[in-house]
């Protein structure tokens, strides 16, 4: 298999081939691994919103990649989701059945692998956001639950209420909800609503437990007491709603969205880290931060002794320590043949910078 490496879309050329899907927003293919790029694609991502694509360099054979869920259940994920927000916007009832039997399928994928560690960047276009960001969410709460220690039927209760934590959004009038703009302050009361409504709409479905519906109402909650809409504070905030934020914030974070560019997983994990004790449970945010790599697979980085370099394989002990491609060695020059750097073994070399995939600072989402 051959490397891939993570690219800005402003740094895609012709000929370039896809290393991994690209999706649209409710879950299909948007451009399909394998696919040369030309000029046509390449613009067609920027329209549609990517900021950056996985692209195969043949330099290098070896690379690890673990995928936190298959392909078709991210799919099916998605689809539901988006169709329960419909059936919500149309006044109908959610079809619980299915949103269970989708839970049970991300929860098995994820216990047949506890170990795992986050260390890709979806690709995805931004249109429709919420039904991506809600499957998003609802994987990284279960990842940290199962950090946690979490047995099947917690899970389970975490996972429907995080894939479910925005459904009062489908009460929010699009032009509100997609507002590239600022919000004014009626705007953004009406957004705030959202967690109450889709705490009763949860609560009222007799196919979900009351601490899944709690997920919706408190995951705006601050540890400190300063979140909405009633101003909870500590452990008096649900444990799935803590987790669940966490979450929230960080899908936010590494997702471009109408009104912001996305910002890298270490810089994400940064704002997190500072925010602990204030914003985020700090033990429920140690949890979480250990199950994130700040430098996926495919990230370009450059190291302290000058040397640029591909990050081939996370160290799922100490995932801010990956093992790394060297491919420009420190006066610039291409390698010819890339030289492997485990920064696990070699405690004299640190990542300095990511370059080469993004650039944007952003806040969390609304």
């Amino acid at each position: 298999m051959s490397l891939i490496r993570l690219l800005a879309v402003d740094s895609l050329k012709n000929g370039m081939k896809v290393a991994k899907n690209v999706y649209w927003c409710d879950g299909n293919v948007l451009l399909a691994k394998g696919v040369c790029l030309h000029r046509g694609f390449i613009e067609k991502l920027k329209v549609f919103g990517i900021t950056s694509v996985y692209i195969i360099d043949e330099l290098i054979d070896k690379i690890e990649v673990d995928e936190l869920v298959t392909e078709q259940t991210r799919n099916e994920a998605t689809l539901i989701v988006k169709e329960t927000m419909q059936n919500v916007k149309n006044a109908k009832t959610p079809e619980g059945e299915k949103v269970i039997k989708i839970v049970d399928s991300i929860t098995d994928e994820l216990i047949s692998n506890p170990n795992i560690i986050v260390n890709l960047v979806e690709v995805r276009a931004m249109n429709d956001y919420t039904f991506a960001h809600c499957l998003g969410v609802s994987i990284l709460a279960m990842v940290t639950g199962i950090g946690m220690g979490y047995d099947y039927k917690k899970l389970k209760e975490l996972g429907i209420g995080a894939i479910l934590h925005d459904i009062g959004k489908a009460f929010i009038p699009d032009e509100v909800l997609y507002k590239p703009g600022p919000l004014t302050q009626s705007e953004y009361e009406e957004i705030k609503n959202h967690t109450k409504m889709g705490y009763n709409t949860i609560r009222d479905c007799n196919d979900f437990s009351m601490s899944s519906a709690h997920v919706a109402w408190q995951h705006h909650e601050k540890f400190d007491g300063t979140g909405y809409p009633r101003r909870l504070k500590g452990e008096t905030i649900h444990e799935y709603a803590r987790i669940t934020a966490l979450a929230d914030v960080y899908d936010a974070l590494t997702t471009r969205r109408s009104y912001r560019e996305q910002i890298m997983p270490h810089e994400a994990i940064e704002y997190l880290r500072d925010a602990e004790g204030i914003t985020f449970d700090p033990e429920i945010a140690e949890v979480f931060l250990e199950k994130i790599a700040p430098f996926p697979v495919g990230s370009v980085v450059q190291l302290n002794n000058g040397e640029k370099a591909v990050v081939t394989k996370i160290n799922k002990e100490f995932p801010g320590r990956p093992v790394l491609a060297s491919i420009v060695d420190s006066t610039g020059s291409k390698i010819e043949q890339p030289v492997e750097r485990d920064l696990r073994k070699d405690l004299t070399l640190f990542i300095v910078e990511v370059i080469n995939v993004w650039i944007g600072r952003g806040r969390p989402g609304r």
